[in-house]
């Protein structure tokens, strides 16, 4: 299952992302407990660093409503749609963990 995401700094207080900019985040979800982690550290993140949550696209291909619900249910917070944002940097972390995967076999 495929996740993607957008976080807004649209009120300038993030040290991470610049103030204006939007970046993606894409995430390939192996079970529910990684999916839950994903959702609860950037619940997280968003209330720390004050960043707006944008254009949540969960890929269900390959998913129950039940394992989407109770997992999603973890973040529970506004997402806002709009197809003017768009993001200065996009991170796949599908291709991160491969690369640390494969490092660590060598």
């Amino acid at each position: 299952m495929k996740i993607s995401y957008m976080l807004f700094n649209r009120y300038g207080t993030s040290r991470t992302i610049p103030f204006g900019e939007a970046w993606q985040w894409i995430h390939q979800v192996e079970d529910e407990k990684h999916m839950k982690s994903i959702f609860a550290k950037l619940k997280k993140r968003i209330r720390e660093c004050r960043l707006t949550l944008a254009n949540l696209h969960i890929e269900q291909r390959h998913s129950s409503d039940d394992f989407l619900e109770q997992a999603t249910f973890t973040y529970n917070g506004p997402v806002i749609y709009d197809v003017s944002i768009v993001p200065k940097r996009i991170i796949n972390t599908h291709e991160n963990l491969f690369e640390e995967n494969r490092t660590e076999a060598t």
